[in-house]
C-alpha cells in the first residue's frame, strides 16, 4: 500500500456490467470510509494487465474473471502473476459452470475463488471483495505500520506547506514583507533556539528560512500559513481554511509527535499506544476506528492544502 492510496487492479472483459451497476463506486466509497484514497485500474485483457503488474506497481488487491478477451485467460494470468513472485491478494471469479473444477486445479497462496452461478452471485461478489479489502487493511493497522504511515504522510504535508509559503514569498510586496517579519518574530519567540542560529536569520533568503528545519519547524510553518490566510482574506468564503493552524496542530502534528515518542503495550490482549503527556501516560487503542480517524485526517489536510495552493498560485 502506498501511503493513503489503496490500488485495485481489475481484469474483466465485461467490466461495463459492473460499472453500470456502480459496483466500482461502491468499493470506492467503502475504501474512503476507511480513510483511503481509492484507485481502481481496469483492464479487459490479461496481456494489458500483465504490463502493469510488477513488484513496484504496489497493487493492494487484484480482481480477475476467468474468461477474458484474447489469448490469456484468468487462470493463466494468475499463474504468471505468482510465477513473477507478485504476492498481492487475488480474487478469482467466474459465472461459468466449469469454474469450480478450474479453481480447484489452480492452487496458489493468497488466491480466493467465487462462483457467480445463481441469483446471489452479485451480492456475494461484493461481500467477498469488501471482506478481502478489510483483510488487507487489517494487516496495516499494526503500530509500526501506522507509525510509518503518519511519519511519511506528515512529511509530505510539511513539504506541501513549504511549497505554498515559497510561492507566497516569491511576490515582493507589503504583505510578504509583513509575513517575513511575522516569521522572524515567531522564531525569536522560542528562547531555546541556539544563539548562533538566531544571529543568522537576516542573512537567510525566504526559501532558506522556510526550509530550515531547526529554526522554522512544522508548527511555525502552519502558523505562518494561517497568518497569511487571515491577512489575505482567503478565509472568507472558505470555512475549511478557518483556524487552519489550530486544527492542523491538533489533528496532524500532535498525532505525529505522539506516534514518534510513544511506546506500544498489550493490555488484556489488546495493543495500545501509550502516550506520554503532561498528566502522565495515557493508553490509546490502535483499532480500526483510530486508524481510520488518522488516515481520514491526513487525507483531509492534503485536500485542504491543495485547495490553498490553487488559490495562491
Amino acid at each position: 500500500m502506498n501511503g493513503l492510496k489503496y490500488r485495485i487492479l481489475w481484469v474483466d472483459d465485461n467490466i461495463e456490467t459492473f460499472i453500470d451497476l456502480a459496483v466500482d463506486e461502491e468499493f470506492e466509497i467503502f475504501l474512503r470510509n476507511y480513510g483511503f484514497d481509492p484507485e481502481i485500474i481496469k483492464f479487459e485483457t490479461a496481456e494489458s494487465a500483465l504490463g502493469h503488474i510488477t513488484a513496484d506497481s504496489k497493487f493492494d488487491l487484484i480482481l480477475s474473471d476467468l474468461n477474458l478477451t484474447g489469448g490469456e485467460q484468468g487462470d493463466s494470468l494468475i499463474r504468471k502473476i505468482r510465477d513473477g513472485e507478485i504476492f498481492t491478494e487475488i480474487f478469482f471469479y467466474s459465472a461459468q459452470p466449469e469454474f469450480e473444477s478450474i479453481a480447484k486445479e489452480l492452487y496458489r497462496d493468497r488466491v480466493s475463488f467465487l462462483s457467480l452461478v445463481g441469483d446471489e452471485g452479485n451480492r456475494l461478489f461484493k461481500e467477498r471483495v469488501k471482506h478481502l479489502i478489510s483483510l488487507t487493511i487489517s494487516k496495516l493497522q499494526e503500530l509500526d505500520n501506522m507509525r510509518g504511515l503518519v511519519m511519511a504522510e506528515t512529511s509530505e504535508l510539511d513539504v506541501l506547506i513549504e511549497d505554498i509559503l515559497i510561492e507566497i514569498m516569491s511576490h515582493e510586496n507589503d504583505q510578504t514583507k509583513a509575513l517575513r517579519t511575522y516569521m522572524v518574530m515567531k522564531i525569536k519567540e522560542n528562547n531555546d533556539q541556539r544563539q548562533e542560529l538566531l544571529e543568522k536569520i537576516e542573512e537567510l533568503s525566504h526559501n532558506q528560512l522556510i526550509k530550515h528545519r531547526i529554526l522554522f519547524d512544522a508548527s511555525k510553518k502552519s502558523r505562518t500559513l494561517n497568518e497569511y490566510l487571515k491577512k489575505s482574506g482567503l478565509i472568507e468564503g472558505n470555512p475549511l481554511f478557518k483556524n487552519f493552524h489550530q486544527n492542523y496542530e491538533k489533528d496532524v502534528l500532535q498525532t505525529r509527535n505522539e506516534m514518534a515518542h510513544a511506546k506500544s503495550d498489550v493490555i488484556d490482549g489488546i495493543e495500545y499506544l501509550v502516550l506520554s503527556r503532561k498528566e502522565g501516560e495515557q493508553p490509546i487503542k490502535i483499532n480500526q476506528e483510530k486508524c481510520t480517524e488518522i488516515r481520514t485526517n491526513l487525507r483531509r489536510y492534503s485536500e485542504i492544502l491543495q485547495k490553498i495552493q490553487e488559490k495562491v498560485v
